[in-house]
């Protein structure tokens, strides 16, 4: 009897001690933290002197829309960044020169620009691309955002600013 007793001492001790450790492993693998990817884009900082001039952006749709960035600063200096669907993909730079900038600015007096409305827009229809632009210049500053039902001379206007934008000699610019 006291050689049962001993073994079923001895069988509890050891239990207890394996659930013990089997907790303290457990409760460390919780601790763990789990491996995920996070993607995380930084833009090389400009100058604070350097103001945000001219941004034009295409956003995506259901289907094969160009996605892409180009923002122009008061220097010259602009980034054009392609994200889906367009020719040039990844991060991309030019030099502005003041002449071109006025040329963009002089088109947007021309057709009203800084008087049209801020969003030409219609929440039921999902499947559009919008186009956004911005001209912040000469102490006027705007921003359009246009999906649906905007007025031909700003359609005009994009269509003409995209061109302008995607025609320069773009090079490849790798410093973030």
């Amino acid at each position: 009897m006291r050689t049962l007793t001993l073994i079923l001492s001895l069988l509890l001790i050891f239990s207890c001690k394996s659930r013990n450790e089997a907790q303290n492993t457990a409760s460390a693998e919780e601790q763990k933290p789990e491996k995920d990817t996070v993607v995380v884009m930084v833009e090389k900082p400009t100058s604070p002197d350097d103001t945000l001039v001219i941004a034009f952006e295409k956003t995506p749709c259901f289907g094969r829309c160009p996605v892409y960035k180009v923002k122009v600063y008061e220097s010259g200096f602009a980034t054009y960044e392609g994200l889906n669907f367009t020719e040039k993909m990844g991060l991309y730079a030019y030099r502005f020169s003041e002449p071109e900038i006025e040329s963009i600015y002089n088109r947007a007096v021309e057709i009203g620009y800084f008087e049209l409305k801020s969003e030409y827009d219609d929440k039921l229809i999902t499947d559009l691309p919008s186009t956004i632009s911005e001209i912040n210049y000469k102490d006027k500053s705007h921003r359009v955002k246009a999906r649906i039902n905007a007025p031909e001379k700003l359609i005009n206007f994009h269509k003409n600013l995209a061109v302008t934008l995607q025609e320069k000699d773009w090079e490849t610019y790798s410093e973030r």
